[in-house]
């Protein structure tokens, strides 16, 4: 039985066999994409506290593992039996990653709604007197005199919205009050529901932390058992891979958002903008996404800041400018590295397909997982190009010619 799975044939029709299964579930879940979808919304909203638990724990891994090290080596000098100071050294761990965790979350509701409700509630103060007077400079600036034509065009504009105002609220609103009634209860379900599922992240993020070396030990059982030397040593790569760029672009990006954030204050408040605290919070939590953030963040911001003057959401967008390219440029670099090693289009790519597909998670995320997937492929065309004794680097491929420059002289 064994020979003849070893015959090239054999090995041949398993592969088209196999590559015809793999076009085919993905043809219907192509054509059937919404309700793959929904099915994935569903498992993902089961699995969600674990979710939470485990992307806290990978967060909180390093400063773990850093306490667990220091401590060990504290109480090992205490402690006759080395089992009972590596079990105080974990609980020290655990202890002082809640803490991080708690002071973090905390330390940002603290410094942060409350300035973000009082900004809030002065802007919705604030709000209808800024319509007003832009009402009468319209009506300053416009007047029947000067321009009737432009006058009784505003005035019938006007008229219109009122009424259709009147008649949206009449026929659409009120009618409609206890539908709204109950989205907004199913909202506030929805909002405890995740604030319990983050309760239970928290309990699960502490079974992660401390069983991880368990896990690891049980996947590598599982594969060493059931596969070859050869494809656990590829896999072990894998993994060793992913984690590097996973956590190196994760790690790296906070980093990055909360010292744009920081920076953003800290200018917002030398040219004395309003609305520093919250302005700069929405900048901070939307620069997480690559590429796109500063401009997701800048456009309701501007918005926001455009209600207490114009000329003031115009200096703030210059402001966001200047960020963002000190951010591109300088800081994002130095802070990511190579983690990535994407070109500028390819990132591009992996933010709309994945914020496409998958929302927010899929903007912050498509970088790195895009990121693992070129990486391997252009392992596997260099591999390839390398047996058949042709150059594996990109460059050399690379043709000038139509420009009727030598491909040498430019790289």
């Amino acid at each position: 039985m064994k020979e003849r799975f070893q015959n090239r044939y054999v090995k041949l029709g398993i592969t088209i066999f196999c590559a015809g299964a793999a076009l085919i579930v993905l043809y219907q879940v192509i054509v059937h994409f919404d309700k793959v979808q929904q099915g994935w919304n569903v498992v993902t909203g089961i699995l969600s506290p674990f979710i939470f638990g485990l992307v806290m724990a990978y967060l909180l891994c390093p400063v773990y593992n850093a306490v667990v090290r220091k401590t060990y080596r504290l109480f090992v000098r205490i402690y006759t039996k080395k089992k009972s100071a590596f079990r105080l050294a974990r609980v020290t761990g655990t202890v002082a990653s809640l803490l991080v965790l708690f002071g973090v979350v905390g330390g940002l509701f603290a410094l942060v709604l409350p300035e973000t409700i009082r900004s809030i509630l002065g802007l919705v103060h604030d709000a209808p007197g800024k319509i007003n007077e832009l009402i009468d400079w319209i009506e300053m600036t416009f007047t029947a005199e000067r321009y009737p034509e432009l006058a009784g065009a505003a005035e019938e504009i006007l008229s219109r919205t009122r009424d259709s105002f009147v008649e949206w609220t009449d026929n659409e609103f009120l009618p409609k009050i206890g539908v709204y009634m109950t989205q907004i209860s199913q909202g506030v379900l929805v909002t405890l529901k995740t604030v319990m599922n983050l309760c239970i992240g928290v309990i699960i993020c502490v079974y992660f932390l401390n069983s991880k070396e368990l896990f690891k030990a049980q996947s590598r059982k599982f594969i060493t058992a059931t596969m070859n030397r050869k494809h656990v040593e590829q896999i072990q790569d894998f993994a060793n891979f992913c984690n590097k760029t996973f956590g190196g672009f994760i790690n790296g990006k906070l980093i990055d958002s909360l010292i744009i954030g920081i920076l953003c204050f800290i200018l917002m408040n030398i040219i004395k903008l309003p609305y520093a605290v919250l302005v700069s919070t929405i900048v901070g939590v939307t620069n997480v996404i690559p590429f796109f953030g500063p401009f997701i963040g800048a456009i309701p911001s501007a918005i926001i800041i455009c209600f207490s003057s114009p000329v003031q959401a115009l200096y703030f967008l210059i402001l966001i400018l200047g960020l963002q390219q000190f951010d591109g440029n300088i800081l994002g670099p130095k802070i990511l590295g190579g983690t990535t090693g994407l070109a500028s289009f390819w990132v591009l790519f992996a933010i709309l397909v994945g914020g496409g597909l998958f929302g927010f998670i899929g903007m912050v995320l498509g970088v790195p997982v895009f990121a693992v997937v070129f990486y391997y492929l252009n392992l596997y065309l260099r591999k390839r190009l390398g047996r058949k004794g042709l150059p594996p680097d990109t460059v050399d491929y690379e043709d000038f010619n139509k420009y009727d420059i030598n491909r040498k002289d430019v790289l």
